[in-house]
Formats: C-alpha cells, sequence, structure tokens
C-alpha cells in the first residue's frame, strides 16, 4: 500500500513539474501555476485516499469516503454564457472550453440516526473566453461565478434522523435543497460550480411516500478568489414543500419566502413571496406534470421607490409512453408561461423563476430563463436499452410582455416584436457503468425578429458538447 502511494505522488510531481514549465513558458503568471498546483493535488488526493477507503471501511464502518470527477467540454458558436451575438462586451462569441470539477466526501455515522458530513468541491475552467471580473454581481456587489469555484467548502452537514424515535429529521449546514422536477427548487447542477447551494437549517418529517419540509437559510456565492464563509451570501430564503403521494402520483403544494436587503447597485431591497403547487400523475401510458406558482411581494429602488411584485409562472407537459419492438419511447409537448414586467403600470409584473433550475428545461442551450418568456416544446425521447436515452426537442420561444427584456436587450423605438426564435437540441445519455456516465449533445438555435430588430450582429448559434462523470 505504501509502496503505491509513493509511486502515485511521484508520478503526480513530474506531472506538476512538466506542467509548471509549460505555464512559465506560456507566461501566465505566478497565479495560474498555484491554481494548476492545487488541481494536481487533488487528483493526487483522489488516487490516494480511493484505494485507503476500501482499505479504512473494512476496519471501521463508520467512515465512508466518496466523490465525483467530471469534465466537460462546450463549444459555443455565436454566443456566450451572458451575451448574444457576434460582437459581445464581455467573453468571446466564439468559445470552446474544458470544464473540470472534482468533489470529495467524507460521512462519519456517530450512530446510525447521527451523522456529520464535510465535503470539498474544486470547479476550473481552462481555455474559457471569460476573465473573473466578467462574473461581477451589481445584485450581491461581488463576483459570482457559474463555472469557477476554487477549493470550495461544498456539502458540510451534521445531520439528526428519527429524533427519539420519531419521523423527523434535522439538517443543519451547507447543503443541497431540491425537490420535484427541480423546477422551483434545483441545485443548477450542470453550472460547473453549482447554482443553488444552501447554508441551512432544515427540518423533515416523512412517513412513507408523505413527506413535509420546512428549511431556513441562504444561498452561497462563488467568488474563486475568495473562501465563501469569509464573504456575504446571496438570498435570504424560507420554504415549505411538502409532497403526498398515491400510486401513480403526487400532489406538492410549495410556499417559499426571499429576501435580500444587503445594499446593491441594482436595487435597495427585495422582499418576494411565492405559493403554488405542482401536480403530477401516470394513468395508463400518458402521463402530465404541472406546476403553477404566483408570485408577490415588495421591491424598494435604489432611489427609495417601492413597488408591488405581482408576477407568475406555470407550466403543463405531457408525454405518451409506449414500445416500438424492444425500444422503450416517450413522446409529448409542453408549455411554460413565465410573466413579463408591463412597463405601463407602477407594479414589477416579471416572474423572477424562484430557486429552480434552468439548464434543461428551457431549451438547453440556455439561452433563455423563466422570467419574460413562453415556450412551447415538442420532444421525443427514445431507449434502446436501459442505460441508454436519447431526447430531442424542439422550442418556440416568444416573450410574455413585449415592452420587457430579453437578457439585456429591449425592443427599439419603433419596434414591437415578440418573436425570440426557436430551438432545436439533441442529447446522448449513456450509462456505462453505475458510477460512470456519459452525455454528448447539441443545439441549434435560428433567432427570430425580435432580436434580428434588436441585437446586434444578430446571427445563428449553435452549441454542442461532451461530458464524463465518475462517482466513486
Amino acid at each position: 500500500m505504501h509502496f503505491y502511494y509513493i509511486k502515485v505522488i511521484k508520478i503526480m510531481n513530474r506531472l506538476e513539474k512538466n506542467l509548471s514549465q509549460k505555464i512559465i513558458m506560456k507566461t501566465k503568471g505566478a497565479n495560474e501555476f498555484f491554481r494548476i498546483k492545487w488541481l494536481i493535488s487533488i487528483w493526487t488526493l483522489i488516487f490516494v485516499i480511493y484505494p485507503s477507503h476500501l482499505w479504512a471501511t473494512q476496519i471501521n464502518d463508520q467512515l465512508h469516503i466518496d466523490g465525483e470527477v467530471r469534465l466537460r467540454y462546450e463549444l459555443m458558436d455565436g454566443f456566450n454564457d451572458k451575451i448574444y451575438g457576434e460582437t459581445p462586451a464581455v467573453g468571446e462569441s466564439h468559445d470552446g472550453y474544458l470544464l473540470s470539477r472534482v468533489r470529495l466526501s467524507m460521512i462519519y455515522s456517530f450512530t446510525p440516526s447521527l451523522i456529520f458530513k464535510i465535503s470539498m468541491q474544486d470547479a476550473r475552467t481552462i481555455d474559457w473566453g471569460f476573465s473573473d471580473t466578467g462574473w461581477y454581481s451589481k445584485e450581491f456587489g461581488i463576483e459570482n461565478n457559474p463555472q469557477k469555484d476554487f477549493l470550495e467548502l461544498y456539502h458540510t452537514y451534521i445531520q439528526a434522523s428519527n429524533i427519539g424515535g420519531s419521523p423527523f429529521t434535522l439538517t443543519l449546514g451547507r447543503q443541497k435543497i431540491a425537490y420535484g422536477d427541480m423546477r422551483i427548487f434545483g441545485p443548477g447542477e450542470w453550472k460547473n460550480s453549482g447554482k443553488w447551494i444552501w447554508d441551512a437549517l432544515k427540518l423533515s418529517c416523512s412517513k412513507g411516500k408523505y413527506f413535509i419540509d420546512l428549511f431556513y437559510g441562504a444561498t452561497m456565492l462563488h467568488d474563486p478568489g475568495e473562501f465563501s464563509l469569509s464573504h456575504r451570501w446571496g438570498y435570504e430564503g424560507f420554504g415549505i414543500y411538502a409532497h403526498y403521494a398515491w400510486e401513480t402520483g403526487a400532489i406538492e403544494p410549495v410556499l417559499v419566502y426571499k429576501h435580500n436587503d444587503n445594499g446593491n447597485d441594482s436595487y435597495h431591497s427585495l422582499t418576494h413571496y411565492y405559493t403554488g403547487v405542482r401536480l403530477y400523475d401516470d394513468i395508463g401510458k400518458i402521463s402530465y406534470n404541472a406546476t403553477y406558482i404566483r408570485q408577490f411581494g415588495e421591491q424598494v429602488s435604489i432611489g427609495g421607490i417601492k413597488s408591488d411584485v405581482d408576477a407568475y409562472g406555470w407550466h403543463l407537459d405531457t408525454g405518451y409512453n409506449f414500445m416500438l419492438g424492444s425500444i422503450k419511447m416517450k413522446t409529448g409537448a409542453g408549455y411554460s408561461y413565465a410573466s413579463g414586467d408591463d412597463s405601463s403600470t407602477p407594479e414589477i409584473e416579471r416572474f423572477d423563476g424562484i430557486f429552480g433550475a434552468s439548464d434543461k428545461y428551457y431549451g438547453r442551450m440556455n439561452l433563455m430563463s423563466c422570467s419574460n418568456l413562453k415556450d412551447a416544446e415538442l420532444f421525443i425521447i427514445v431507449s434502446p436499452l436501459k442505460n441508454i436515452n436519447v431526447k430531442i426537442e424542439y422550442h418556440r420561444f416568444k416573450l410574455a410582455n413585449k415592452s420587457d427584456k430579453w437578457r439585456s436587450y429591449r425592443n427599439q423605438t419603433g419596434v414591437n416584436e415578440d418573436d425570440l426564435g426557436s430551438e432545436i437540441d439533441v442529447v446522448f445519455e449513456y450509462d456505462i457503468k453505475k458510477n460512470i456516465k456519459f452525455q454528448t449533445g447539441f443545439g441549434h438555435f435560428n433567432p427570430g425578429y425580435f432580436i434580428k430588430k434588436n441585437v446586434p450582429a444578430h446571427n445563428l448559434s449553435d452549441w454542442c458538447f461532451i461530458q464524463s462523470t465518475i462517482l466513486f
């Protein structure tokens, strides 16, 4: 075992030496060398600890170590993560880059009902067209980077379950809060650093197929240059999410509070409330999934003007499941609506998506979000084997309100368009083994009249990716 450790460390040290020489030759500077050195250290840790994990569990089954290594290459043509078009103010319009994400966790069980978990995450980019300053958030006053976060504390909490023999579980610390189809609460795992990570206290009560969760906490921000516990959080939040199930479906009521009164360049304070429900069921070969959320509250501008919030969003999709020989198939349609702001009223009518994921719902290219949007979708899912899925989807996008914006663009004087365009996506998923997953896909976007008349250097745009994930 010690011989294995020494060999791995020697190999990694040689690799580090070679990489450092290349970096210095390319004059990327000492700071970049330091970051690469840390990345190599993490890979060393994975290769060294994993065999010891197998050995350690044989002498002490209270300790469990696991992790994830994910690599993804993305290519964007005609847009980037922030701006659409050929002449972006930040980033590059033709960008190919590699994303790496390493997670390592240790779980220690004091008793079967009391555990402690500590995790670290390292998320990095190679050849990405953005500088760190390109992700400065006016709303939070610091950088909030969706792809980069170096050696950061990830899920770390203490959890007590079946408290006093009851159905209650208490979780305190940094954790994932995600429910249902993740349109309301989702971790945003597609983004390399993870979009929604919570420092929270969560109380869960579950019995069989039924549960109700209550939580209070704040969302983490991703500043690669600073450890998260040394800077501010994002939103403060409180939520109640329940799940009442029957044999083929469930109903999920939800109540959410979102708040931010930490002074910023966008507004003075924000207090939003959300209430709604999700309902889904399978009726024979037909399935449906519906969500409705009402948003209300108030927002105070930097100048002290108070505006009421009155917005809503909803989604409905239905599908038909059938077999084509030995191939499992599903075809269906969906529609999503997120209200936009009416400039002729004093209220704010723009729906903001709560804490939901968006990466796989409104087109895989991530050009759209659940705000000021009409999204009509057709899809087909083909599963020739249990471990292979291919999804083909078509989206037609429009503005919900012509007087509101899409991204940073609005209808110019004399222009009154709502057609954003159409997108087609194909994603292939292959689970090579239970712990080894592979994905690849592409998307094509054809801009509509709103973009053609309001966005400089508009164009057709394309996107593709290839990703591998290893869980251990």
